[in-house]
């Protein structure tokens, strides 16, 4: 370091040390190669810098001074010159760059500097960590191949030098700041390390192949531990030294298990994940995703251990304790996550997820209690469903209650569905409606979603009743009809919302069912009273919503309930058929007929299927009183349309009053003399022959009064 007021001295890079005294050579402290030179560079790269820096204030204040309108800024104090250097050593360490005044009026700021680009590997650490990898290799070979013709002792001696040698090298690569050589000797020697007590008792060294396997493994996990840790305090630079304590005492913990599926094993993982946690703050921040990874392969073994456990455990009391060990995991894991500073970030997720194996754990739990535990654990957890409604403002609660009362519910609903008495899982299903209908009403955007279940829960509920044979099909169908009723009603009340589609097409849907469960038993009747209950819900909500594809299938599920129902009564009579449709089609053309559209377009249709089909009957098996109704109705719709210029009535009137007249008087005429049908027709000819003209132009004005019609 340079004195205060003095001549600039140049100091090493490294350690800071002054290095005028040394030439050419090496700094004294650290090592580093050609320190002066070095400390020189380095300087002259500042200088360069300062430089840069007085050009740029120089240029800002003169384009802020030649700004229109800005005042100029009061002047830069001059720099001081940097003293003269002695004759040894000419260059001078520049001075601090001139201050220059804030930019008026908020001027932004420089742009940051570009983030630095992600190192790659270099020559030498490739070099390195081949070399290594080779001598670890060679190691191997040494231990498999040639213990016969060397002996074990001087092959103990050969290993035991490489591997001091290799972390004793690490360690001296180390003081003198050879980063890369350091760690590439000291990945070296733990792997040595590794392979000199696997060796040992392999070749059976001193006897150790007496000592049982799980014995040896859990001595030689503690040998590299405490060889790792006593390396990493001497050098603290190297990264590997942490990373083998790290890995040697995860399997520590496990192998002084008697055995790992036990709740004493979910503990120990548990633990093992939290210790890995602690260890993740405080090694290095390079070495700290290893730990995190770690801990999350941990937590994740010792969650799975203790589900199965909870689950099918031999006996209530191993169950029991494997779930208290993950609930009180799960609420450590809850509340440090919930801390600032906590080892566990996202408390959102980590509640969740903790609240979720919890729940898991304690359904399985309270199901090795029989039918009545699995009952109560799927009630249990509709009940969280429901009060994470009220909570829904506080998302570490929300998220807990959520998710465990979701695996409770369902892992329950899976032990329920397994019992005998088939009751409980169709209530079960139906009491999801309370939490779905509460989150629907309160949370706005879970309302699609909530609304969906809370239509789904009850179609369930009644599909399975009506599966295990608790519900009758004419009830199975009446409530499946009831439920379409009523989400026709939620749909027209909740016209414009979201969820209206989605109310809508579940009434839609509940219809369907209801006619197919009734119609697979052959309860035409029934069928008909349900399509009829659902057809006038979905005629109202088409009325109050405007929906004209809705109203229409509405009127078509009321006609085919009551071709269903006239079916079903053994009736045969057309017009009993032909009526209902003509009164739906007459009600589908309610709008066209208030907008004035043409006849053809609006009742057009519903006269013709009223009048045709009787018309073709009268012709075919005539009988007084349909010919007196048909008879009517024809001259009624023909009057009609000439009074109301309709078209569609009028032609279709005048058409079966013809068709009418024809097929009546049509038996009669092969009974008429000929001569009196040669003589009508000759009088006829004649007729039309002298008033032609006439009657041409009677024709074109009838042909235009007619079109002019609508």
């Amino acid at each position: 370091m340079s004195p205060p007021g003095g001549p600039w001295v140049p100091a090493c890079p490294v350690c800071g040390r002054p290095v005028a005294d040394v030439g050419p050579g090496p700094c004294p402290s650290c090592g580093l190669p050609a320190a002066a030179q070095a400390a020189l560079v380095l300087a002259r790269i500042g200088a360069t810098i300062g430089e840069l820096n007085r050009d740029r204030d120089e240029l800002l204040a003169t384009l802020r001074a030649a700004a229109p309108g800005v005042p100029a800024p009061p002047p830069a104090p001059t720099p001081v010159p940097p003293a003269p250097a002695p004759a040894a050593q000419p260059w001078t360490p520049p001075g601090p760059p001139p201050w220059a005044p804030p930019m008026p009026g908020g001027a932004a700021s420089p742009p940051p500097p570009a983030a630095a680009r992600r190192r790659a590997l270099t020559p030498q650490q490739v070099l390195l960590g081949l070399g290594a990898l080779l001598v670890v290799t060679a190691a191997l070979t040494f231990v498999a191949v040639a213990w016969a013709r060397f002996g074990l002792a001087f092959q103990a001696g050969v290993m035991l030098t490489a591997t001091a040698a290799a972390c004793g090298t690490s360690a001296w690569t180390a003081r003198r700041g050879l980063r890369a050589t350091e760690e590439a000797l000291a990945a070296a020697g733990s792997a040595l390390l590794v392979i000199d007590l696997a060796a040992a008792r392999w070749l059976g060294l001193f006897r150790i192949e007496e000592i049982p396997l799980r014995w040896w493994w859990v001595v030689s996990c503690a040998v590299v531990l405490v060889a790792a840790l006593t390396l990493g305090r001497l050098t603290r630079s190297t990264a590997v030294w942490p990373l083998a304590a790290l890995l040697a005492a995860q399997p520590l913990p496990l192998l002084l298990l008697p055995s790992l599926l036990s709740p004493l094993g979910a503990a120990v993982l548990l633990a093992l994940a939290a210790a890995d946690l602690v260890a993740a703050r405080a090694l290095r921040r390079s070495l700290a995703p290893v730990a995190l990874v770690l801990a999350g392969l941990a937590t994740a073994a010792g969650s799975l251990v203790g589900l199965a456990l909870a689950i099918d455990a031999a006996t209530p009391a191993e169950s029991w304790a494997a779930t208290a060990v993950l609930v009180v995991a799960g609420a450590a894991a809850i509340v440090l996550a919930s801390r600032p500073a906590g080892p566990l970030p996202a408390p959102v997720p980590v509640a969740a997820s903790a609240a979720a194996v919890g729940g898991l754990a304690l359904t399985g739990s309270l199901a090795m209690g029989g039918g009545a535990g699995a009952i109560a654990a799927t009630a249990t957890g509709l009940v969280l469903l429901t009060l994470a409604v009220p909570a829904a403002r506080l998302p570490v609660p929300v998220a807990a209650l959520t998710a465990g009362g979701a695996a409770m519910t369902f892992l329950g609903a899976t032990f329920v569905s397994d019992l005998p008495d088939p009751r409980a899982l169709p209530l079960l299903t139906l009491g999801a409606v309370v939490p779905a209908a509460l989150a629907a009403v309160r949370l706005p955007a879970l309302r699609v979603p909530a609304t969906v279940t809370a239509l789904a829960a009850p179609a369930l509920a009644i599909a399975n009743a009506r599966a295990d044979g608790i519900l009758a099909v004419a009830v199975a169908g009446l409530l499946f009809a009831l439920l379409g009723a009523t989400a026709f009603g939620l749909a027209a009340l909740r016209a414009g919302h979201r969820e209206e589609l989605v109310l809508a097409v579940g009434g839609g849907l509940a219809g369907v069912a209801a006619g197919l469960t009734s119609a697979g038993a052959g309860a035409w009747g029934q069928v008909g009273i349900q399509l009829g209950i659902v057809g006038v819900a979905a005629g109202g909500y088409a009325l109050v919503s405007g929906r004209r594809g809705v109203g229409a299938l509405a009127v078509a599920d009321l006609v085919l309930a009551c071709w269903i129902a006239v079916g079903g009564a053994g009736v045969d009579t057309p017009e009993a058929y032909t009526l209902p449709a003509a009164l739906g089609l007459l009600v589908v053309a309610l709008p066209q007929l208030r907008a004035g559209a043409p006849s053809w377009a609006a009742e057009s249709p519903a006269v013709g299927v009223a009048l045709v089909p009787s018309a073709l009957v009268v012709v075919a098996d005539p009988t007084a009183l349909r010919l007196a109704l048909v008879v009517a109705a024809a001259v009624l719709c023909t009057v009609g349309g000439v009074l109301r210029h309709r078209q569609g009535p009028f032609l279709i009137g005048a058409g079966v009053l013809l068709l009418v007249t024809v097929g009546r008087l049509g038996p009669y005429a092969p009974l008429l003399p000929r001569w009196l049908s040669l003589g009508a027709a000759g009088l006829v000819l004649l007729v039309v022959g002298a008033t032609y003209e006439r009657r041409r132009q009677q024709a074109r004005e009838a042909v235009a009064w007619v079109a002019q019609m609508r």
